[in-house]
């Protein structure tokens, strides 16, 4: 059996760890919402909290494990940017245009100030949350350009890009692209990503622990603090490493615990049967792309839904709605794409084929 540390075909523990981080981008955008459409009283501070400290590294993650595949591949400048078209580019607008159009329609009901003129704007400002798209677009050109330097160079570079933009704050707000400050902030973490292959095959238990608690004591000191502009954006940067550290150390461990369990398991003539919390994360890694592009469909309707039915919510109503959007989020997105993979069409979709028969 195939060991997902060492087959370079296919990392499961990056798997798991973009299931993990998946899981944070759902329940991120499902307290945002709640926070911003008032559903939580203002005494209440805990879903801040938690949003807090979600964004600190959630997608700085999936810039990192993004930088950490791309590492390996070395086509050529233009097949890669070819791949990228149907992969990026298209998920971009086929789904920008499809949450703006639901935005415009549902604009009663929601925050969302978005007018059907407005769509044009997706050319240089990315309607949320797929801002991550259009920045990983950037960021993979951009690495075409610097991939034949040394690491040390690449760093350096991405370092640049990243401090030059907050020296120019008038310049970004005259210029109202805030991708901008998303593109850079996120070829930082790509890069590192690039970088660091051969470090983060090697991270252990004792990464993973140590890492964890540097995270939790660095996340709250900055939750005290509220920095906020230069310094603020500076010091994020260290928080976040350190949570996506301790993720991936988790994950590889995860890894290697799942991969001996099942070596065992066939060594004992037992049938593989993949279940568990590990297998899950592993499984939603694998389709992130589909629970990332259509999750703010379902979450958002059973906020909508939800709130109608409790104009004033109880702590046991809060709970029902947070794990009711939590699995509407996750499990229609992944049983969409299985329909539509199952009658050929995941790629006008712009998603990934999922095999009918599979299990995990």
């Amino acid at each position: 059996m195939r060991n997902p540390i060492t087959d370079v075909r296919r990392d499961e523990s990056l798997d798991i760890a973009k299931g993990f981080g998946i899981l944070l981008v759902v329940l991120g955008h499902l307290f945002d919402g709640l926070i911003v459409a008032r559903y939580f009283p203002s005494s209440v501070h805990w879903p801040a909290l938690w949003v807090y400290v979600i964004y600190l590294f959630h997608m700085p993650l999936f810039f990192v494990v993004s930088g950490h595949l791309a590492s390996g591949k070395h086509r050529p400048a233009g097949q890669t940017v070819a791949r990228l078209l149907p992969t990026i580019v298209y998920p971009y607008f086929l789904w920008s245009i499809l949450e703006g159009l639901a935005l415009v329609y549902l604009s009663r009901y929601t925050t969302s100030h978005l007018t059907l003129a407005s769509l044009i704007r997706i050319l240089w400002n990315p309607i949320v949350p797929y801002w991550f798209l259009y920045a990983l677009f950037l960021c993979q050109v951009a690495y075409l350009a610097t991939r034949r330097f040394s690491h040390r160079v690449q760093i350096a570079a991405a370092v640049v890009l990243f401090l030059v933009p907050l020296f120019l704050p008038g310049l970004i707000e005259r210029m109202r692209s805030l991708i901008l400050l998303e593109t850079v902030r996120g070829f930082l973490f790509f890069t590192l990503g690039v970088v660091s292959v051969t470090q983060v095959r090697q991270l252990g238990r004792w990464a993973a622990v140590v890492s964890t608690v540097l995270f939790a004591v660095l996340a709250f000191a900055a939750y005290q603090a509220q920095l906020s502009g230069i310094s603020g954006t500076v010091a994020q940067v260290p928080i976040a490493i350190a949570g996506i550290l301790a993720t991936l150390a988790w994950s590889r461990l995860l890894a290697v615990r799942s991969e001996k369990r099942w070596e065992r398991a066939d060594s004992q003539g037992a049938k593989e049967r993949r279940w568990g919390m590990t297998a899950a994360l592993a499984f939603l890694g694998r389709y992130s792309m589909s629970i990332y592009v259509m999750h703010i469909f379902f979450t958002a309707g059973v906020r909508i839904a939800l709130k109608r039915l409790a104009a004033h919510p109880t702590a046991l109503a809060t709970a029902i709605e947070i794990a009711a959007a939590m699995l509407a989020g996750t499990l229609l997105p992944l049983g969409l794409n299985w329909l539509v993979s199952r009658f050929h069409l995941d790629a006008w979709f712009g998603l990934q084929h999922m095999e009918t028969s599979q299990r995990f």
